[in-house]
């Protein structure tokens, strides 16, 4: 993984990207750019060039896609990383064919966006006479501007149109098939397959979504699963929607009208839902057309970043704005070629001119499989792997490079002259690079690759079974400390490598550096001081722990932390540098971490205590949780301190109480491997018995409640009024610990509710639902059964 880095090491290690996608994202992701504009647009120029077996060629464009998706599905399971088809490729056959491939896929998407444009100015001047020009003209200068200025909501806003679209194409097509007429489909194919093979490749810009599905890997949270969920649903999908829509268009409208129509689709809705129904439907095209400008603009963006970490692209495109926090240089560039191109060019010339470069990345991409599968490097070790291998692939590869020669001449000589400008691109970023520039990445090329398999082969002939056992990585299980930059962390650092240590568990020490959600995540990751990560990875080296060091960008601080939680993960812990009071803490990333976290969470509030020579874990009259008792106990066995398992009782407690909290107490020492000394505490206030005996402790352990108080229930703050008291006035350092979910505090506070109502005494309470510090208990409060079963 990019930001992982051997113990041994002295780098800084290089930035991840926080994983919060899931499959739902990436089918938004891919569709929104799939189901937008092509499917408003191009029912016309279809019809023109293939008549009723324009049907025929959504279906081939889909399945050139749905095979190139496959081998996307694959290569992105095996390389999660941003820059999607570029980085695939460049891994695969070295830089030249990856800057080939980089710029090609930007250009592509770019062309989609000025043919969204277009498109827009056509859905407008439907409804009214607005030049389309002026039109596609001003829409692109108002998306420029909104990705600009940036907002989070423009990806939610994203995902509803897509719904929106999803469901007014299902009312379509539901409502469409029974009105067509089978008579307006014959001649089926009128231009004979040529035109069909045609038409093909003029429809294929439909389905570069697949494209920017891809370059978000990075960010999708078990892609393994969910990227080839995400995608090859959303291209199955959007292919048969497409192939269903045209056969309606064409079986519900005149073949003259379908060439003729600027919204195809709305004069087709009119027939059969009616005015209002074909007004809907044209709304529809100026959203569909609005979302794939956008979503092109937005995504273009990632692919000059990508190629900037490889020294492939001149950094000064890939600057962020200082105010807005956007790649304003990329947008400008991205929107003003955008915009001249949809000026220059009608739709069927965008359409031609992005199919074309479209499916030169997409045959690329299924040759990368053919090469990794060949050459079968140990880090290639993909999650989901291509079908029927290597015919797919091939076929792929083969399949989406078929229309090209059907295109017409400006389209390839285009192709053609975009291939030299890629190797001329290259060749200049080269000689930066050889006058003392950035290291171009990967560091091997085509030549290379080919060579690494002729000797594949030859191994092969004398070996009847090639050994490639990938090496074991590491262990799973692990401690996740996540460190302030710039901050020592020593006493988080040492309190993680004790339970590392415990569990004979790894410890992950992690950065993470937020990103502003309009701001390209890779776009922001500054390198860690390099002194500083030296003096952390000989603070961990000296613990004797395997670690590893993460640095990792994400949109949400919260959310990327928890994602670090696996199955064997013991627990996460965070240091809170900040005043550790409910009005501080409530909201923040720490309060969001400790109520998603399916594992333990522990919150640090250091106080400058040098070292730990005494250790106190307390508890205002319940059962321990495991999870302090557990922490304390090994930090007082790797720092040699004194620890205090210490219990607070009410004035009132009755001997029979006491004694079975004496009881508890031995049991629960005996089961730990420091010898703890344990003590009970009589008193009416337990915050400030607790803090008393704290004053003679460097550290104070704390469970945090689920105490069911309004307080509670309407902050949503998990940390608990007792704890939150304690965390705030004691004058040494205090680790505040809770386990996922329900701590078994609420549980066992119901038995004792039923209790109380089996005996009638239902006006009594416990001393644990204490509330506001200094409140003494009530004197008839019930004596309960102390539970049998300890700490786990």
């Amino acid at each position: 993984m990019g930001g992982t880095s051997s113990e041994n090491g002295t780098a800084s290690p290089s930035p991840e990207l926080s994983r919060d996608l899931g499959a739902f994202a990436v089918f938004t992701t891919a569709t929104g750019t799939m189901i937008g504009a092509g499917i408003f647009i191009l029912p016309g120029i279809a019809a023109e060039g293939a008549g009723p077996g324009a049907a025929l060629s959504f279906l081939f464009a889909g399945i050139i896609a749905g095979l190139a998706a496959l081998s996307v599905c694959e290569l992105a399971t095996a390389m999660p990383k941003a820059g999607g088809p570029y980085y695939f490729v460049s891994r695969a056959m070295g830089p030249l064919l990856g800057t080939i491939v980089g710029l090609g896929a930007w250009l592509a998407l770019v062309l989609k966006g000025a043919f969204a444009l277009v498109g827009l100015g056509q859905y407008v001047f439907h409804f009214s006479p607005v030049p389309i020009l002026l039109t596609a003209a001003v829409g692109g200068v108002l998306l420029v501007l909104v990705n600009l200025l940036g907002t989070r909501a423009t990806g939610i806003l994203q995902n509803v149109v897509v719904l929106g679209l999803l469901f007014i194409l299902g009312i379509f097509v539901v409502r469409g098939l029974f009105e067509v007429n089978t008579a307006t489909l014959r001649p089926l194919l009128p231009f004979g397959w040529e035109g069909v093979i045609t038409t093909t490749g003029m429809v294929f810009i439909s389905y570069l979504g697949i494209v920017k599905a891809a370059s978000v890997a990075e960010e999708v949270e078990n892609p393994g699963r969910n990227l080839p969920l995400g995608i090859l649903t959303s291209v199955a999908l959007v292919t048969l929607l497409y192939v269903l829509t045209m056969v309606i268009v064409t079986g519900v409208l005149p073949m003259s009208e379908i060439i003729s129509a600027t919204a195809p689709l709305a004069d087709a809705g009119t027939v059969f839902l009616g005015v209002a129904g074909g007004i809907l439907v044209g709304i529809a095209g100026i959203l569909a057309t609005v979302s794939t400008g956008n979503a092109a603009i937005l995504s273009s963006s990632r692919y000059p970043f990508a190629m900037a970490r490889d020294a492939l692209m001149t950094p000064w495109i890939s600057q962020i704005h200082g105010r807005f926090q956007t790649p304003s240089r990329s947008i400008v560039v991205t929107g003003g070629l955008m915009i001249s191109l949809a000026l220059l060019l009608d739709v069927e010339g965008l359409a031609k001119l992005g199919g074309v470069f479209g499916m030169l990345v997409f045959s690329l991409v299924n040759v990368s499989v053919l090469v990794l599968r060949w050459t079968a490097p140990r880090w290639y070790a993909p999650s989901f792997r291509v079908p029927l291998y290597p015919l797919i692939p091939l076929l792929g590869a083969a399949a989406a490079l078929a229309p090209i020669p059907q295109l017409g001449l400006v389209s390839q000589l285009s192709a053609i002259g975009f291939i030299g400008l890629g190797i001329l691109w290259y060749q200049w970023r080269r000689r930066i690079e050889s006058a003392g520039g950035p290291t171009i990445q990967p560091e091997y090329g085509l030549m290379d690759k080919i060579q690494e398999i002729r000797e594949i082969q030859a191994l092969e002939e004398k070996r009847k079974v090639l050994a490639a056992a990938p090496e074991s990585v590491a262990s799973e299980v692990n401690v996740v400390a996540e460190i302030a930059r710039g901050m020592p962390n020593k006493h988080l650092l040492l309190l993680a490598a004790a339970l590392a240590r415990k569990h004979d568990a790894r410890l992950d020490a992690v950065v993470v550096t937020e990103v502003p959600y309009q701001s390209p995540l890779e776009s922001s990751g500054e390198d860690l001081n390099a002194d500083w990560v030296a003096k952390l990875r000989g603070r961990m080296q000296s613990f004797e722990v395997p670690f590893d060091f993460h640095h990792i960008l994400a949109r949400d601080r919260a959310h990327a932390i928890c994602a670090l939680a696996r199955p064997g993960t013991r627990a996460i812990l965070l240091d809170w540098h900040d005043e550790f009071r409910p009005i501080r803490l409530r909201g923040s990333y720490v309060d969001r971490v400790m109520r998603r976290s399916p594992t333990r969470v522990g919150v640090l509030k250091y106080r400058g205590h040098r070292q730990y020579d005494r250790i106190l874990v307390a508890t205002a009259g319940s059962p321990y949780a495991s999870a302090e008792v557990q922490i304390g106990d090994a930090l007082a066995q790797m720092t040699g301190a004194r620890l205090t398992l210490l219990m607070v009782l009410p004035d009132g407690a009755s001997p029979g109480r006491q004694e079975q909290a004496r009881a508890y107490l031995r049991r629960l020492g005996r089961i730990t491997d420091s010898d703890p000394e344990l003590e009970i505490v009589m008193g009416s206030n337990i915050p400030e018995e607790i803090l008393r005996a704290g004053v003679e402790h460097d550290l104070i352990i704390l469970g945090a409640t689920r105490q069911l108080t309004l307080r509670n229930a309407f902050s949503g703050h998990l940390v608990g009024p007792i704890a939150d008291e304690i965390a705030e006035r004691a004058a040494g350092s205090v680790l505040v610990v809770r386990d996922p979910g329900p701590t078994g505090r609420i549980s066992s506070r119901a038995r004792r509710w039923f209790t109380r109502v089996l005996t009638g005494a239902v006006g009594t309470r416990s001393p644990e639902s204490v509330v506001s510090p200094g409140t003494p208990p009530e004197p008839e409060a019930v004596i309960e059964t102390f539970p049998r079963n300890g700490p786990g």
